[in-house]
């Protein structure tokens, strides 16, 4: 028997105010439960916009979208954001801005367990020594890495994460690629393995690294023009990936399909994906 996709989105178009003005249109995608899939395209495509309909942010004028069978209509606990900007309380330390996420979600933890939760998740992005730190004393990788602690501490079924390392330096980026795929593998006993991931960024080395399958979008609308299996084995860590003979392959097919979105925004009528 064949299980029906677990998150989905389905002939969604977005516009803000002037229906003349699409940022997204006729948006197709079916994702399995477990299925890490990352989004790659030029700024402007309609990437952030595309996951925060997912989350229940916005909505779309024309389409739907599912989880776990049912329409996504707003926020809800099944689904945690890592957004761009962070997203911390300033006046709370990042120890109690996860325990507030996890107060609010209701999970029955005692405020003990909540404690302790939020103290292994910052060890987890190597921030055991900062968890009394306000936000504002912190540089933006690690007000990120906070972020990304506080997503993973709730256990929500589906990660949505919008450029989650973009803020990082080169040495903690590539850490934090191998503690998600650690953790989403299954590699240490974390509630986070088997996630269902939506992973938005603009690193094609990156995209391969993590994803099952990689969505290429275009612009001017924003939309799918492309779907890229990722053939490397799971588990999977970064280097054995970049060691792959099959990664510079993948990498320079990512690559070349983003050089068509751009010359087909440059010069409309070009036919993206005809080299390939």
């Amino acid at each position: 028997m064949t299980l029906a996709p677990y998150l989905t989105v389905e002939g969604a178009s977005f516009w803000y105010d002037n229906p003349n003005h699409v940022v997204l249109k006729d948006i197709n995608l079916a994702i399995n439960r477990g299925e890490f899939v990352a989004v790659i395209g030029p700024s402007g495509c309609g990437k952030s916009t595309l996951l925060r309909l997912l989350a229940g942010l916005v909505k779309p004028p024309v389409g739907r979208l599912t989880a776990a069978g049912r329409l996504i209509e707003g926020p809800g606990l099944d689904r945690a954001v890592v957004f761009q900007d962070y997203s911390l309380f300033p006046w709370m330390t990042c120890r109690d801005n996860i325990v507030l996420a996890l107060e609010r979600a209701g999970l029955g933890q005692t405020k003990a367990e909540r404690r302790t939760i939020a103290l292994g998740y910052l060890n987890l992005v190597g921030l055991a020594q900062d968890g009394d730190k306000l936000p504002g004393e912190l540089s933006g990788g690690m007000r990120q890495r906070t972020a990304i602690a506080r997503a993973l501490a709730i256990n929500a079924p589906i990660l949505l994460m919008d450029e989650p390392f973009g803020a990082l330096d080169e040495i903690t980026r590539a850490r934090q690629q191998d503690l998600l795929l650690d953790l989403w593998q299954g590699g240490s006993t974390d509630q986070n393995a088997g996630k269902t991931v939506f992973f938005v960024t603009h690193d094609v080395e990156e995209a391969v690294i993590l994803g099952d399958r990689v969505i290429v979008m275009g612009t001017h609308p924003g939309r799918v023009v492309r779907e890229v299996p990722v053939n490397l084995p799971r588990p999977r860590s970064r280097m054995g990936s970049l060691r792959s003979p099959n990664f510079p392959i993948l990498r320079d097919r990512l690559l070349t399909e983003l050089n068509l979105v751009v010359d087909e925004r440059l010069a409309p009528g070009v036919e993206v994906g005809a080299a390939i």
